[in-house]
């Protein structure tokens, strides 16, 4: 029964969007607020990606499918633990979101769900963003990418991907954005409800 009931409540929010959007920031929130484990996909680049992105080289799509999949398997492990999971990814293309959710599918989860919340930010902001982040040294990741992540993105179109939402921002704090990204997903508050009522 306890197997059942934690299957039951099981999903997954993925807080996606470009380099410099704020996911890690914004997901560590949202964890820290449900009490729940936190997933960043920038831990799950090997060192000869991270040694890539710094000489300004982009990654390719063979790279990323690889990369998705290892970020699936600590989204994997937490799940056996029957813990639901704050994902911060950049989820820039349709395939790799669908691939989440058909690991769900696959992995015939009873109540299981797993929703991505898209942070839309103007390309000027992303800028300012990773220019500020590359000055102070605090990420790998150069502005001078920005312009190639752009061109491969395929921003989510809510009316035809299921369990989707889009968050606009603009200079608001990450604390303001996690409270937007959690109003915007009403199909998951029963679930942290129901994680409540079960203590």
């Amino acid at each position: 029964m306890s197997e059942l009931l934690v299957r039951d409540r099981w999903y997954a929010l993925i807080i996606a969007g470009p380099s410099g959007s704020g996911k890690s920031v914004v997901a560590e929130h949202i964890g820290r607020e449900l009490s729940l484990p936190v997933i960043d996909a920038d831990d799950y680049h090997s060192s000869a990606a991270v040694e890539r992105m710094k000489s300004g080289t982009a990654l390719t799509d063979e790279y990323r499918e690889n990369w998705a999949e290892r970020i699936i398997g600590g989204m994997v492990a937490w799940r056996r633990r029957g813990e639901s999971v704050i994902i911060a990814c950049s989820c820039l293309r349709r395939r790799t979101r669908d691939r989440f959710r058909t690991y769900v599918h696959e992995a015939r989860i009873v109540g299981g769900q797993v929703m991505i919340a898209w942070l839309d930010v103007a390309p000027d902001v992303l800028k300012s963003r990773l220019e500020h982040r590359e000055a102070q040294h605090t990420h790998f990741f150069p502005a001078s990418l920005l312009s190639s992540q752009l061109e491969t993105a395929e921003p989510p179109n809510p009316q035809q991907e299921p369990g989707v939402i889009r968050v606009p921002i603009r200079d608001e704090t990450p604390e303001v954005v996690a409270g937007r990204v959690w109003e915007s997903a009403p199909a998951l508050h029963p679930f942290v409800a129901r994680a409540a009522d079960a203590e």
